[in-house]
């Protein structure tokens, strides 16, 4: 594998494009090291209700130190981007993707053809289905994925749980319905956090209730097998936010070029902290070996 240089701190730009009915939406390029320059770029796919400035840093950084030029950005509703608030639709923001991907491609910054995308935990399935509707990616990797989001929430709730939420959601949807207005609560309220997770992000979140909803029709899964590039997975076998069986499931359904590494050890976040290196690693030998210079 690839050893990852963990102590390059890229060059950013901070820049917009368009998406939907024309939010601009707030992105962030890493460059490369000018050295050792791939002429290559990855538009990376953050997680559940995260933005550019959460986990894609550290990551982005060691990319760029490779020679990937990486495009991060916030999703409608997130960061600094526009839109509703804290309304999360999987499906707008595979079309943020798709647009980030056109733009990226389109910035003259490395041959157009030559992208990949990456994706972790919820973002995962969003960078794939992405990939897939956009055509023009030629390589994708994933971390700890959300695979199918009706799974997901039912792995966090017992079933009447569920169902109360599922309920709550319809309810809140009606009365949107009638008066326009979203109802609103904290991000905890949909994804039931494990003490670490509840621990590392103790601040509070605004989301709208109808995100419950939303997540349980999102289902990457299903069209795991119409996807045909090469997809590297990532799996931590101790993780119990988003459990090891999402990914394993996702890789026994792509159709493409595949590779699976699990970690017997670690929690959902160690690939962004402790993991990080050897996470790097794989995912810098996928890209190395689909985005050859």
């Amino acid at each position: 594998m690839s050893d990852p240089d963990l102590g390059y701190a890229a060059i950013t730009e901070d820049v917009k494009f368009f998406s939907g009915p024309g939010l601009k939406i707030a992105a962030r390029i890493y460059l490369p090291n000018p050295e050792t320059d791939r002429r290559a770029g990855i538009v990376f796919c953050h997680g559940f209700g995260g933005n550019k400035e959460g986990t894609p840093p550290s990551l982005s950084n060691i990319l760029a130190g490779h020679g990937y030029t990486v495009l991060t950005f916030d999703y409608r509703g997130f960061g600094e981007s526009e839109g509703p608030v804290g309304r999360l639709v999987q499906t707008e923001q595979v079309e943020d993707t798709v647009h980030a991907i056109e733009y990226f491609a389109r910035s003259g910054r490395f041959p157009s053809e030559r992208l990949g995308v990456y994706g972790t935990s919820f973002g995962s399935g969003i960078a794939l289905l992405a990939a897939r509707r956009s055509g023009r990616p030629r390589v994708a990797f994933v971390t700890v994925p959300v695979s199918s989001g009706s799974g997901w929430l039912k792995s966090m709730n017992r079933l009447y749980e569920y169902e109360e939420m599922k309920a709550r959601a319809f309810a809140a949807i009606g009365r949107k319905a009638e008066t326009g207005e979203m109802e609103m609560v904290d991000r905890f309220d949909i994804m039931v956090p494990d003490p670490l997770t509840r621990s590392r992000h103790a601040d509070k979140k605004p989301f709208a209730l109808e995100t419950f909803y939303h997540i349980s029709t999102y289902e990457p899964i299903a069209e795991a097998h119409e996807i045909r590039i090469p997809v590297g997975l990532i799996g931590i076998r101790d993780d119990i936010l988003v459990p090891v069986e999402q990914t394993i499931s996702l890789y026994e359904r792509l159709a493409g070029p595949k590779k699976l590494h699990i970690f017997e050890h670690g929690h959902h976040h160690s690939v962004y902290n402790e993991l990080l290196p050897p996470t790097a690693s794989h995912v810098l030998e996928w890209f190395e070996l689909h985005l050859p210079v």
